[in-house]
């Protein structure tokens, strides 16, 4: 019998020793029923097993002289599984490799017409395929590093399969087997350490943020982590209806899995402190493996974050966030009582990242996730932390945003989302806040309204103005004016006027304003070709800095959802990218915008026309911001493997 071990893109596994297992001549129920019929000596025990052979260059052994009877295939434990922890995935998943799913309402999938690269191939030649993960060859089990469940990982290590070998019946001798082993791997999150825009970044941390609000917590984070991503016949999805999150995930060795999630819950761990209860519903949880950690902060979901929102005092910023400016009181608070209370956690955190310098911080957040995990970036600002925030209200002001500089941060702004805008980018730092608390608030609002003109005009100007951190990613839903001018000729003649309409069609825009700026060499001929049609003063003007763009529509909440506004809308973007073929809505909706401005151009102010224009030029820029992803090792396939997968979603804001 001839053995060909190659891994799922049909690459031989050389050096490898295999070792075979004759089958017992007979069951123990068959020799007890020998003995009920008195044929007593029946000897069941096999001949001695053919001795070990080692694989070739082409990962082939041969074994002669084989008894007729059936035989069980294995390798050693501990070389099988460092080799193929250093083998990729193949590109396509086998659905039929994962384990019987013990959940009725999430039943396993087979399909057994699924046929992998490596079987065509062998059928084709005539020879006998088997799909094996190392479980199923293992003579022994491997040492696995910072493995400390009592079973071994499941997927790689099948429950009855472990260590019993391949069987082949004895009908299966005189022929050549190819088996094709499935590598000793698991999934990572494709997180990019780059200053530019990543759109990879911004969907996974994204999808990150979502989860952050999920229902048990700690039991969804640990459920995605700890089984889905190690389940190699899937990619990880994060299901939060109405959104059906794929993940963006490359495979790794299984040594560098994630071994560390935990979800942190304020509200669930006593403080040993006198905590208003205003402020008792701090969330986050953290991830880590062998190159990341992100820690991703809930955003605002219940009354008391709505009220720690509206909160918003100017408190001095204490030394080791920023040594200048003020703070959101309510945010403060929060981020304070997240630190008391899980202090080991954030210290674990700190080491680990300092222990070898070699991974990489990832922060992230919706609403007021996204203030809380600013201002965490801020106090990890030496290590240059990368945040990207989603709907994120205000949370510093002038003087301590400046000094930030060291965090890589992209703010996601929704199409008129209510929360961006909010505190007011106005002067907000008088003494009625700390006077009359919530209430303070309202009437210092009214009283910034009073004195804030004054002081433009030289008057007393007390405190300064919050600003926003970080480079916008702006999804803008934009119009198309046109102008008419109307006669009432039967009134008076000489009675005319300009009427204005938006026009028929609207477009929901992916805006990334640094695009123009990006340091990517291959994206600087795009680059180049648009800041000569668009100066840098044009785009400045049109997205000023620390502040929101004027949008083409009033300031709406319902713009807010992460689940149903931010997630959709990165998704879309991302598959647009990864599979340009495919027909979908949202190009169909800008190719009727760009007919339409062609169509009526003439009758649309001039400004507006121009900016549009720019608008059109970094939507078809957005593509730049995969060019990191396509050049990271694996990649592309993960690209492959996430359009095979996900669907266009709704948009609703379109």
């Amino acid at each position: 019998m001839e053995l060909q071990f190659v891994d799922e893109n049909n690459v031989p596994v050389s050096g490898l020793n295999v070792s075979l297992e004759y089958h017992p001549l007979a069951t123990a129920a068959e020799v007890a029923a020998s003995k009920r019929f008195g044929k007593d000596g029946y000897d069941p025990t096999p001949p001695p097993n053919p001795p070990v052979g080692v694989t070739d260059s082409q990962g082939l052994v041969r074994f002669d002289n084989l008894y007729w009877i059936g035989v069980n295939v294995k390798a050693d434990g501990q070389q099988l599984a460092d080799e193929m922890e250093q083998r990729p995935l193949g590109v396509r998943r086998n659905p039929n490799s994962h384990p019987e799913s013990k959940n009725r309402s999430r039943p396993a999938t087979r399909d057994l017409t699924w046929q992998s690269d490596v079987q065509k191939k062998a059928d084709a030649a005539g020879q006998r395929h088997h799909y094996v993960t190392i479980g199923q060859l293992c003579d022994r089990l491997p040492v696995i590093d910072n493995w400390k469940e009592n079973e071994p990982p499941r997927f790689h290590f099948p429950s009855g399969d472990v260590m019993k070998g391949t069987p082949i019946a004895r009908e299966g001798l005189d022929q050549r087997h190819v088996i094709e082993v499935c590598p000793f791997r698991a999934w990572s999150l494709v997180l990019h350490d780059t200053k530019d825009y990543s759109l990879a970044n911004g969907y996974n941390l994204g999808v990150m943020a979502d989860m952050a609000y999920a229902k048990g917590g700690d039991t969804v984070i640990k459920q995605f982590f700890f089984e889905q991503c190690l389940d190699l016949s899937r990619t990880p999805e994060y299901i939060d209806f109405p959104s059906f999150s794929q993940a963006l995930v490359v495979d790794v060795p299984f040594s560098q899995r994630y071994t560390a999630a935990e979800f942190l819950d304020s509200a669930g761990k006593s403080g040993g402190d006198n905590d208003r209860p205003l402020l008792d519903s701090t969330q986050l949880f953290y991830i880590e493996n062998a190159e990341q950690v992100v820690v991703s902060w809930r955003g605002t979901q219940e009354l008391p974050d709505w009220l720690t929102d509206a909160s918003f005092s100017p408190q001095p910023c204490p030394a080791e966030l920023a040594k200048a400016g003020r703070i959101h009181g309510g945010f403060l608070d929060a981020y304070h009582l997240a630190k008391r209370r899980f202090d080991a956690q954030f210290s674990a955190i700190r080491a680990s990242l300092a222990k070898d310098g070699k991974k990489k911080l990832f922060i992230c957040g919706h609403s007021l996730g996204g203030a809380l995990g600013l201002t965490y970036a801020a106090e990890m600002k030496a290590i240059e932390p990368i945040l990207y925030t989603y709907g994120m209200p205000r949370t510093f002001t002038a003087d301590a945003v400046g000094r930030l500089y060291q965090v890589t941060h992209y703010r996601h702004v929704n199409d008129s989302d209510t929360i961006t805008s909010v505190p007011f980018d106005a002067n907000l730092d008088n003494w009625l806040y700390g006077k009359f608390g919530p209430l303070g608030a309202t009437l210092g609002f009214f009283w910034a309204l009073t004195t804030e003109l004054p002081a433009q005009m030289g008057g007393l100007y007390i405190g300064e103005h919050y600003w926003h951190h970080g480079k916008p990613v702006v999804f803008f839903r934009t119009t198309q004016t046109g102008s008419f001018e109307e006669c009432r000729v039967m009134m008076n003649p000489n009675t005319c006027r300009r009427l204005k309409y938006s026009q028929q069609y609207k477009v929901k825009l992916f805006l990334v304003p640094s695009m123009a700026e990006t340091e990517s060499e291959e994206a600087k001929e795009a680059q180049e070709a648009f800041i000569s049609e668009f100066p840098m003063a044009d785009i400045q003007k049109i997205f000023p800095r620390n502040t929101n763009p004027a949008f083409d529509h009033a300031s709406n909440p319902a713009r807010h959802s992460m689940v149903k506004e931010y997630l959709p809308f990165l998704n879309n973007q991302l598959l647009e990218i990864a599979d340009p073929e495919r027909k979908l809505g949202r190009k169909t909706y800008r190719a009727d915008f760009r007919q339409q401005m062609d169509t009526f151009g003439d009758s649309s102010p001039p400004e507006e026309l121009k900016r549009n224009r720019m608008f059109l030029a970094l939507q078809d820029m957005v593509g730049n911001s995969l060019i990191i992803t396509r050049k990271y090792p694996g990649g592309e396939n993960a690209l492959i493997r996430f359009k095979s997968v996900a669907e266009e979603e709704v948009e609703l804001s379109n």
